[in-house]
């Protein structure tokens, strides 16, 4: 009789427990779906300012669902749950990042326009003179104009970049312009000599 008394109540809480995580499925289901929503809403920006807190998110929620086809209905309600707020957290981390690159942007595109407008400039020139600068060849200035077109084009492509909304694409091709621009400035004596050590800029 005792045996079969413990026996009950072994059975009492495991229907219980069955029943308990049965009455979770519903929630559980529900809180799966608000967590997918939220990620896919937020998903473009994380790609492009967070993807490895949205990789880390896509894990979350891949192991969540396991739970609960795996039928861990509670375990997988608990999880779910807590993603919401931590896709907040992530889509504002993202647009702290979105401002931040931004302002670079103006930052690069401030120094780089008048270095590309002053290299358009002076390779015109050089083009329209019948006799070169000592120092400048028919064959340099061929590659001064080919340099020129390539970063003329990349800086076009940084523009377009940054009005389509890849403001990270658009920095990392205006970094690059800048560096070749200032190159060819610089080989074309555009960037002022540095003062002799000793002697004060004025």
């Amino acid at each position: 009789m005792r045996h079969l008394t413990k026996a009950i109540a072994v059975l009492g809480v495991a229907t219980l427990a069955f029943l308990a995580a049965g009455c979770n499925k519903g929630p559980a289901e529900a809180a799966l779906k608000v967590a997918d929503q939220a990620l896919e809403a937020a998903r473009p920006e994380l790609a492009k300012y967070t993807p490895d807190e949205l990789a880390s998110l896509t894990t979350a929620i891949g192991d969540a669902r396991a739970q609960f086809e795996k039928g861990n209905y509670t375990e997988a309600l608990k999880a779910a749950q807590g993603l919401p707020a931590r896709i907040e957290a992530a889509a504002a981390a993202a647009g702290a990042k979105k401002e931040e690159l931004a302002k670079v942007w103006a930052g690069i595109s401030e120094a780089v326009r008048p270095v590309v407008d002053g290299l358009t400039a002076k390779v015109a020139e050089l083009g329209a003179m019948k006799k070169l600068p000592k120092g400048l060849d028919a064959a340099k200035l061929a590659s001064a104009q080919t340099d020129l077109g390539a970063i003329t084009a990349s800086w076009a492509q940084a523009g377009e970049a940054f009005k389509g909304g890849d403001i990270p694409g658009a920095v990392r091709i205006a970094q690059d312009v800048r560096v070749k621009a200032q190159a060819l400035s610089d080989a074309l004596g555009l960037t002022p000599a540095a003062a002799p050590v000793g002697l004060a800029a004025k």
